[in-house]
C-alpha cells in the first residue's frame, strides 16, 4: 500500500486495526462536558484548542440545559475586530451575575489576549457559578498565564475530515 498509494496508508492502517481488533483503538473518545464542568471553577478558564471543523458551542449549550442553568445565564460572543470592549463587559458582568461566558475564536484577537489575562486576573470574588469558556485554534500568541490556570480541552475534527 505504501509503495502504490502513499496517500491511502493511514486509512489502510485504520481498516487493518478495525478488522483485526475493533474500532475502539482508532476512534477518539467523546468529550465528557459534565466531567469538564465538574473539574472547573469560577477561577479556572476552560480553553478549547480546536481542530478544523470542530465547534463546542452546541455541546456547551446542551450542558447549560442539562445542569439547569438556564439559557439567560449563558452568553457567547464570536470575537473579531472591534469586539474587545463587549467581551470585557461580558466577562465582568458574567463574573458578578454568575453567568457562563464563551468567547469564540480567541486566535483572531491575539493583540487583545494579554488584556484578557489582565481582566480575568483582576476579577474580584467572581460568583461561584461563573465560568469562562474560550475557544481558539492552535496559536503561539495565546497567553501562557491563562493556559497555565486553565482546563485545556483538545477537540478532534469530525470523522472523515483531515
Amino acid at each position: 500500500m505504501r509503495v502504490l498509494r502513499p496517500d491511502r496508508v493511514i486509512n489502510a492502517i485504520k481498516n487493518f486495526i478495525i478488522d483485526k481488533m475493533n474500532d475502539y483503538y482508532v476512534k477518539s473518545p467523546p468529550i465528557n462536558y459534565e466531567k469538564i464542568y465538574a473539574s472547573s471553577s469560577n477561577k479556572t478558564p476552560i480553553v478549547f484548542i480546536l481542530s478544523p471543523g470542530a465547534d463546542p458551542l452546541a455541546d456547551v449549550q446542551k450542558l447549560v440545559e442539562t445542569i439547569g442553568l438556564g439559557m439567560n445565564k449563558f452568553r457567547f460572543l464570536a470575537l473579531g475586530q472591534g469586539m474587545e470592549e463587549q467581551a470585557q463587559q461580558y466577562i465582568e458582568g458574567g463574573s458578578m451575575k454568575g453567568q457562563w461566558v464563551m468567547l469564540q475564536n480567541c486566535h483572531l484577537l491575539t493583540s487583545w489576549l494579554k488584556k484578557l489575562e489582565i481582566i480575568f486576573d483582576s476579577l474580584n470574588k467572581p460568583d461561584k457559578a461563573f465560568r469562562l469558556w474560550l475557544t481558539t485554534s492552535p496559536t503561539d500568541k495565546f497567553p501562557l498565564g491563562i493556559l497555565q490556570k486553565s482546563l485545556k480541552v483538545v477537540t478532534e475534527p469530525p470523522d472523515g475530515l483531515g
